[in-house]
C-alpha cells in the first residue's frame, strides 16, 4: 500500500485543488503511480485536468459501484476518481451508517495497492466527507493562504484531525500558498506561521497568475508553463515530499491496466532530482541543490531560498 494523503483545510479558496493537481502531476512525472480522488462536491479536479468523467465518487458511495470502475486515466501515471454536485446527496446517507467515518476508506481500500500515492482533495468545511477523507489518510498536508483568516483555520483543522485520529501527528506539512513577497504583511504572517509551527511549514508557493490560468485550460502547471515560478515552487515541493516519504518509483501497473509498467530506474521526463553540484549559493555561500523541471535546471539554496533556472541542455543558440 502506498501513501494516502488528505489535502485539507477548514477554509476554502486557499489552493487545495491546485496543490493536489500540482503534487500529483509532479510525482507522476517522476515515475510514481498516482491516484487523485475528489471528495469535494464542487468537482474541481476534473475541470482542472480537462476531463468530464461519466462515473464519479457518487456512483461508488451511493450506488455501490466498484471504485476501480469509476477511475479514469488523466495523464501517464496519473488517474482520477472525480466528483460533482451529486456528491452533496451522499453525505446524509453516509451519516446514517454505523461506520459512517470509514465509509470512504472501505470503498477505496481495494484501490490502494495499485498506487504509490493517493491524494484526496477534501472540501473547505467540516463535513461528513472531509472527516472521511481524514480517516482514510496516512498523512495530512495543509495548504493555507497567507492571510489572517486562513491561518486561524489551521488550529481548527488540528483539532479535527486529533478528533478523528486521536492526535494530530499525521499532519506532516503546512504549505503556504498565494505568497506575495512584495507585501510586508505576507512576510510577517509567514514568520508568525513558522514561529507557531516550526519545521512543519514548507517554503511558500508564490503568487503566480499562471497557476490560476492553467486549470481554466485543463492543464497542469508543468504543461502550461514549466518556466513559471508556480511550476518551480511546486516542483521543489514535490522534491521535499519525495525526500520526506523516501519515495522511489515503483514498477506496479495502474489499476486494471494492461500496459507494461515503467521501470523504477527510468529517468523522469519532467520533474527530477539532480545530483548536488559543487556550486555555492551566490547570496550566502551554502551549497546549492538542483532539480530538473521540463528541460530546465533549477538551482536552489535551502538556507537563504535563492533560486535560479537555466536550460538543462545549455543556452539556446
Amino acid at each position: 500500500m502506498g501513501r494516502v494523503i488528505a489535502v485539507a483545510n477548514a477554509k476554502g479558496g486557499i489552493g487545495k485543488t491546485t496543490t493536489v493537481v500540482s503534487i500529483g502531476a509532479g510525482f507522476a512525472l517522476k515515475g510514481a503511480r498516482v491516484l487523485l480522488i475528489d471528495a469535494d462536491p464542487q468537482g474541481n479536479l476534473a475541470l482542472a485536468l480537462g476531463l468530464r468523467p461519466r462515473r464519479t465518487l457518487y456512483d461508488v458511495l451511493a450506488d455501490g459501484l466498484g471504485a476501480a470502475e469509476c477511475v479514469v486515466p488523466a495523464r501517464p501515471n496519473l488517474d482520477l476518481l472525480a466528483s460533482d454536485e451529486t456528491l452533496l446527496s451522499v453525505q446524509p446517507q453516509i451519516a446514517r451508517r454505523a461506520d459512517w467515518s470509514r465509509a470512504l476508506d472501505a470503498s477505496l481500500r481495494p484501490l490502494y495497492g495499485a498506487y504509490d500515492l493517493v491524494l484526496i482533495d477534501s472540501g473547505g468545511s467540516l463535513t461528513t466527507l472531509s472527516t472521511n477523507a481524514l480517516a482514510c489518510a496516512t498523512d495530512v498536508i495543509v495548504p493555507t493562504a497567507i492571510e489572517h483568516f486562513s491561518l486561524k483555520s489551521i488550529d481548527l483543522l488540528f483539532a479535527q484531525v486529533a478528533g478523528v485520529k486521536g492526535n494530530s501527528g499525521s499532519i506532516r506539512l503546512i504549505i503556504p500558498t498565494m505568497f506575495d513577497p512584495r507585501v510586508r504583511q505576507s512576510g510577517e504572517l509567514l514568520a508568525a506561521l513558522r514561529g507557531r509551527y516550526g519545521a512543519l511549514v514548507a517554503d511558500p508557493i508564490r503568487v503566480n497568475v499562471r497557476l490560476s490560468e492553467a486549470p481554466t485550460l485543463g492543464k497542469t502547471i508543468y504543461e502550461y508553463d514549466p518556466r513559471s515560478r508556480g511550476a518551480i515552487d511546486y516542483a521543489l515541493l514535490v522534491e521535499r515530499l519525495g525526500a520526506m516519504f523516501s519515495f522511489r518509483a515503483s514498477a506496479r501497473p495502474a489499476n486494471g491496466s494492461d500496459a507494461a509498467p515503467r521501470p523504477a530506474t527510468a529517468a523522469p521526463t519532467a520533474v527530477a532530482a539532480a545530483p548536488r553540484g559543487p556550486e555555492a549559493c551566490p547570496n550566502c555561500g551554502h551549497a546549492l541543490q538542483f532539480a530538473t523541471l521540463a528541460g530546465y535546471r533549477v538551482a536552489y539554496c535551502e538556507h537563504c531560498k535563492y533560486r535560479h533556472q537555466t536550460l538543462a541542455s545549455g543556452p539556446r543558440r
